[in-house]
Formats: C-alpha cells, sequence, structure tokens
C-alpha cells in the first residue's frame, strides 16, 4: 500500500525539480568539500609541483532516524520522484543555522573567494554557513559588524549582484544523488531505514 502511495506522490511532483527535502529530521550526516587538486611528484627528488584546477563541491553521507507512517511514505516518494540521478533536491543541515546577517556591496565575479559587504551587516564568525543563490559556502575568517570583506570558500558557483542578501538562517544548497540506486529497509515493526550519499549539483 505504501509502495503505491510513494509511485502516486512520485508522480504529482514530476517536472518540479528541484524536489524539496522531506522534513523528516536527520539521525547524522558526514559532509566534505571535495576539491580538484592534482599533485606530481619527482620519484627521483621528491619535489612537488600543485595544480589546483579550481573545482570544489559539497558532498555528504545523510542517514534518516527510524521513520513510519506518512514520513515513511514522504521520503519513499522523494527517492522515487528524483529518478535516480536526473532529479536535482534541495538540502540543508538543520544545525548551520545562524543568526547572522550580510548584505553585498558591489558586483561579485564568479569563482570569487570573497566579497564586500555593506554596512548593515552583523558580525560573522569562521565556520559559518551561508546560502546565495542555490548554493552554499563556509565563512573561512571571522568578519566584525558593519562593512567588510567575507572570505569563504568554495569560489563563487555564478556571479553576484549588488545588493544581494546572504541566507545565514537554513543555508541550504542544490544536490543530487549519487547513485541510481537508492532504496530502503523496513523491519518487522513497520520502521523504515533510510541512507544516501549525495553530492552538489553544479
Amino acid at each position: 500500500m505504501q509502495g503505491r502511495v510513494a509511485v502516486t506522490l512520485a508522480k504529482q511532483w514530476e517536472h518540479k525539480m528541484p524536489l524539496a527535502f522531506p522534513n523528516v529530521g536527520i539521525a547524522s550526516m558526514s559532509m566534505r568539500l571535495k576539491r580538484t587538486v592534482a599533485v606530481a611528484e619527482s620519484p627521483f627528488t621528491l619535489d612537488t609541483q600543485v595544480y589546483n584546477h579550481q573545482g570544489a563541491r559539497w558532498e555528504a553521507e545523510v542517514s534518516l532516524p527510524p521513520l513510519k507512517g506518512a514520513d515513511a511514505s514522504a521520503m519513499e516518494a522523494f527517492i522515487v520522484g528524483l529518478k535516480g540521478r536526473s532529479g536535482t533536491f534541495t538540502f540543508g543541515n538543520p544545525l548551520h543555522t545562524s543568526t547572522a546577517t550580510a548584505t553585498t556591496s558591489g558586483t561579485t565575479a564568479i569563482r570569487a573567494e570573497a566579497l564586500t559587504t555593506t554596512s548593515s551587516g552583523s558580525a560573522v564568525t569562521a565556520g559559518t554557513y551561508f546560502q546565495v543563490g542555490d548554493y552554499l559556502y563556509i565563512v573561512t575568517a571571522n568578519k566584525s559588524s558593519g562593512a567588510g570583506t567575507l572570505s569563504f570558500q568554495p569560489p563563487l558557483r555564478a556571479a553576484v549582484a549588488s545588493g544581494q542578501a546572504l541566507d545565514f538562517t537554513l543555508p541550504k544548497s542544490l544536490w543530487r544523488m549519487q547513485s541510481n540506486d537508492i532504496g530502503w529497509s523496513i523491519n518487522s515493526a513497520s520502521f523504515y531505514g533510510f541512507s544516501f550519499s549525495c553530492c552538489e549539483a553544479l
């Protein structure tokens, strides 16, 4: 029965990418920023040459708490509706919330690793996450309140216009699954288990 509900909901969600991640909570999550850096090492002198190709994306492994009933059905529908790696979804870690505020001052070019903020912004501490556009960034150096420079990683995915508010409240990014084969488990108490790996959809 729940399988039929999942398929029905998935059909309702077709052509509405990106999907919103269901509000079912997170049991655990590991996260990393993958880089495209090549290192050539001489076999004779052990001297190294480093090539930074600038590519970077967030990757994560996510496990959900045991789900039952409507929450389990919603998660089934979400997974089926993604159609493997073809679909995208918005997702953020609830622990990444912050009360910081900042608005950009001046246009910032794509691949920049810092932007200037207006005098109305609050202080922002290193390690704080924010969203601008569809993507997630992490602040790499403390910034005092007021106008200043906000340093972050990864480099900007797209140019940012002047006057753009940065979202620190519940920053999210655009993701896709890392496999076409995503499923779930069910135990004798009708609890469903879900875990998956995903990466930023660039």
